[in-house]
């Protein structure tokens, strides 16, 4: 082939350098107008398949097309068989050697007639990872930008404590320095207060002291006695009553700086107010079912004893009876009750015994979950309807119903956004609805997880800190969380977890579970013990 393009390659080779008018695709080079001719008149050339130069493939897709037809055994030969036994192509000389015993060896020029030449389906094939190979290079441009938000936030925290300590140590030290001040203020002035008595009461006794030596040097001892008796009987007694007021007086009042907490504890809190974790983040389309706009960093926190309500001290109960509750919600003041037994909600007032309403239902419930501010969700699986109710003025009002397709058990919210999910336990099935109560998708688990986590004695509740369903299983005493693609995050098991029931999380993501064993179990959203 001709070193220069365009130039003819045939006239080349014999050392003229004549400009090529068409590209001939067979030869692999460009023909001047004698050799095209020459291409139309020879019978072995005449087919060959001749284009515009400005048609001319790129040189990297020349090379490819000399490799397609190059024996891969031998570089100088092309191929001229495939040899369907094998399953490759070859030349004559791979053909005499290797594929004499071939039943199936095929010139590829006659069967090209008989394959169909069409790239479609595969490019629909390479598209479509072009289309997966994309979305990776998306995801981790996400993920990076996730990263660096997450090390944005995390150092406008640290930031945040810094100026907080610094604040709060300006303010310790100003209070501290003021209030030394003002003490030393007042003790000073007694002080000197005290000073200029006992500077006046030293004067006097040293003034009769100079008084004695002056009468015993220059007076009679007439004088000396007359002296002794007014100093015994008047000056030195009103001088003993002076230095005693002195004494009483003395200056003793003082300070000292007290430490409310141990300062090696505060400085264990402070280090502990901050913490780095590992993370799984889910980084899928924005406006599906799995978005992590809503990434909050995980604070942890420790739960502290404000107060305790006895159920069986409510009016309305028969004492000798044991009043077990199954859901307890927490709406502004008032205490949202469900017992076991009867079909009704209490309402209370968290530093109240007394029932402020009741509401009846019409059907057996299974659960009532907390959904909002004011909202709740009331499951009646025997109906197979849901009941949407806002708790107003301490009375619950049902707002909604909803006639589903399966029985749910359970219902929690993904609030960020605004989705429902719902669990089944005697279906063994999870949906997730929109807020108008239309299916969006059921969430696929597998048949080891399903009879791990969904049982009749399931309890379940959406994590919005990191976007995990977290499941309680009474019989397993098992806590086990899911994504929204039904793929276990983590399972946490103790011996203490039977019974497991009711599901609550904090704002920072911390999870807490209730048990039979008196136990309220508290882990962090990685599900580690806390």
């Amino acid at each position: 082939m001709s070193v220069k393009p365009y130039l003819c390659g045939q006239c080349f080779e014999e050392k003229g350098e004549i400009e090529g008018v068409v590209y001939c695709k067979e030869c692999e080079e460009p023909l001047c107008g004698n050799c095209k001719q020459d291409h139309a008149r020879l019978k072995a050339l005449k087919h060959h398949k001749l284009i515009e130069l400005s048609d001319v493939p790129p040189q990297d897709i020349q090379e490819l097309l000399k490799r397609l037809i190059t024996c891969p055994n031998h570089e100088t030969e092309g191929v001229v068989y495939l040899c369907k036994d094998h399953d490759v192509t070859c030349c004559n000389k791979c053909a005499l050697a290797e594929h004499r015993k071939c039943e199936t060896l095929k010139v590829l020029a006659d069967i090209l007639h008989d394959i169909k030449v069409d790239c479609t389906g595969l490019k629909t094939s390479l598209y479509d990872l072009q289309q997966q190979g994309e979305s990776l290079l998306e995801h981790e441009r996400k993920h990076e930008e996730l990263v660096s938000e997450i090390e944005r936030k995390a150092l406008s925290s640290l930031h945040t404590i810094k100026q907080k300590l610094l604040d709060m140590y300006a303010e310790l030290e100003n209070e501290v320095v003021s209030t030394i001040a003002d003490k030393k203020k007042v003790i000073g002035e007694k002080i000197k207060s005290n000073n200029e008595k006992s500077r006046q009461f030293l004067n006097v006794v040293k003034q009769q002291y100079s008084h004695i030596d002056h009468v015993e040097k220059f007076g009679t001892n007439e004088h000396v006695v007359l002296l002794q008796r007014r100093l015994e009987k008047d000056t030195v007694c009103c001088l003993k009553s002076t230095v005693g007021e002195l004494e009483k007086s003395k200056s003793n009042s003082s300070f000292k700086c007290v430490e409310d907490t141990a300062f090696d504890s505060l400085l264990i809190e402070m280090k502990n107010s901050l913490k780095i974790k590992d993370f799984a983040c889910d980084l899928s389309e924005t406006g599906s079912d799995t978005d992590n706009s809503h990434y909050k960093p995980y604070t942890e926190r420790m739960p502290h004893l404000q107060s305790t309500k006895d159920l069986s001290s409510i009016p309305m109960f028969d004492k000798t009876e044991e009043l077990f509750g199954i859901s307890c919600i927490w709406i502004d003041e008032y205490i949202v009750i469900y017992p076991c037994g009867i079909d009704v909600l209490l309402v209370i007032k968290e530093d109240s015994d007394c029932v402020l309403s009741k509401f009846k239902f019409y059907s057996s419930t299974e659960s009532v979950s907390k959904t909002g501010p004011r909202d709740m969700v009331i499951c009646m699986p025997y109906q197979s309807k849901i009941a949407f109710a806002q708790l107003r003025y301490g009375n619950v009002h049902v707002v909604a119903e909803l006639k589903t397709r399966v029985p749910y058990d359970h219902v929690t919210r993904n609030a960020p956004l605004n989705q429902y999910i719902c669990m089944s336990n005697s279906k063994g099935q999870i949906d997730i609805l929109n807020n108008d109560g239309t299916l969006l998708r059921e969430i696929n688990i597998s048949s080891d997880i399903k009879e791990c986590a969904l049982s009749t004695l399931s309890w379940c509740h959406f994590n919005s800190h990191n976007l995990v369903l977290i499941i309680s299983n009474c019989l397993t005493k098992t806590l086990m969380a899911l994504n929204l693609n039904g793929e276990k995050v983590f399972e946490y098991k103790h011996q203490d977890l039977a019974g497991a029931r009711q599901i609550a999380v904090d704002p920072s993501g911390n999870v807490y579970v209730t048990s039979y064993c008196l136990r309220l179990h508290q882990t962090s959203p990685s599900g580690q013990h806390i």
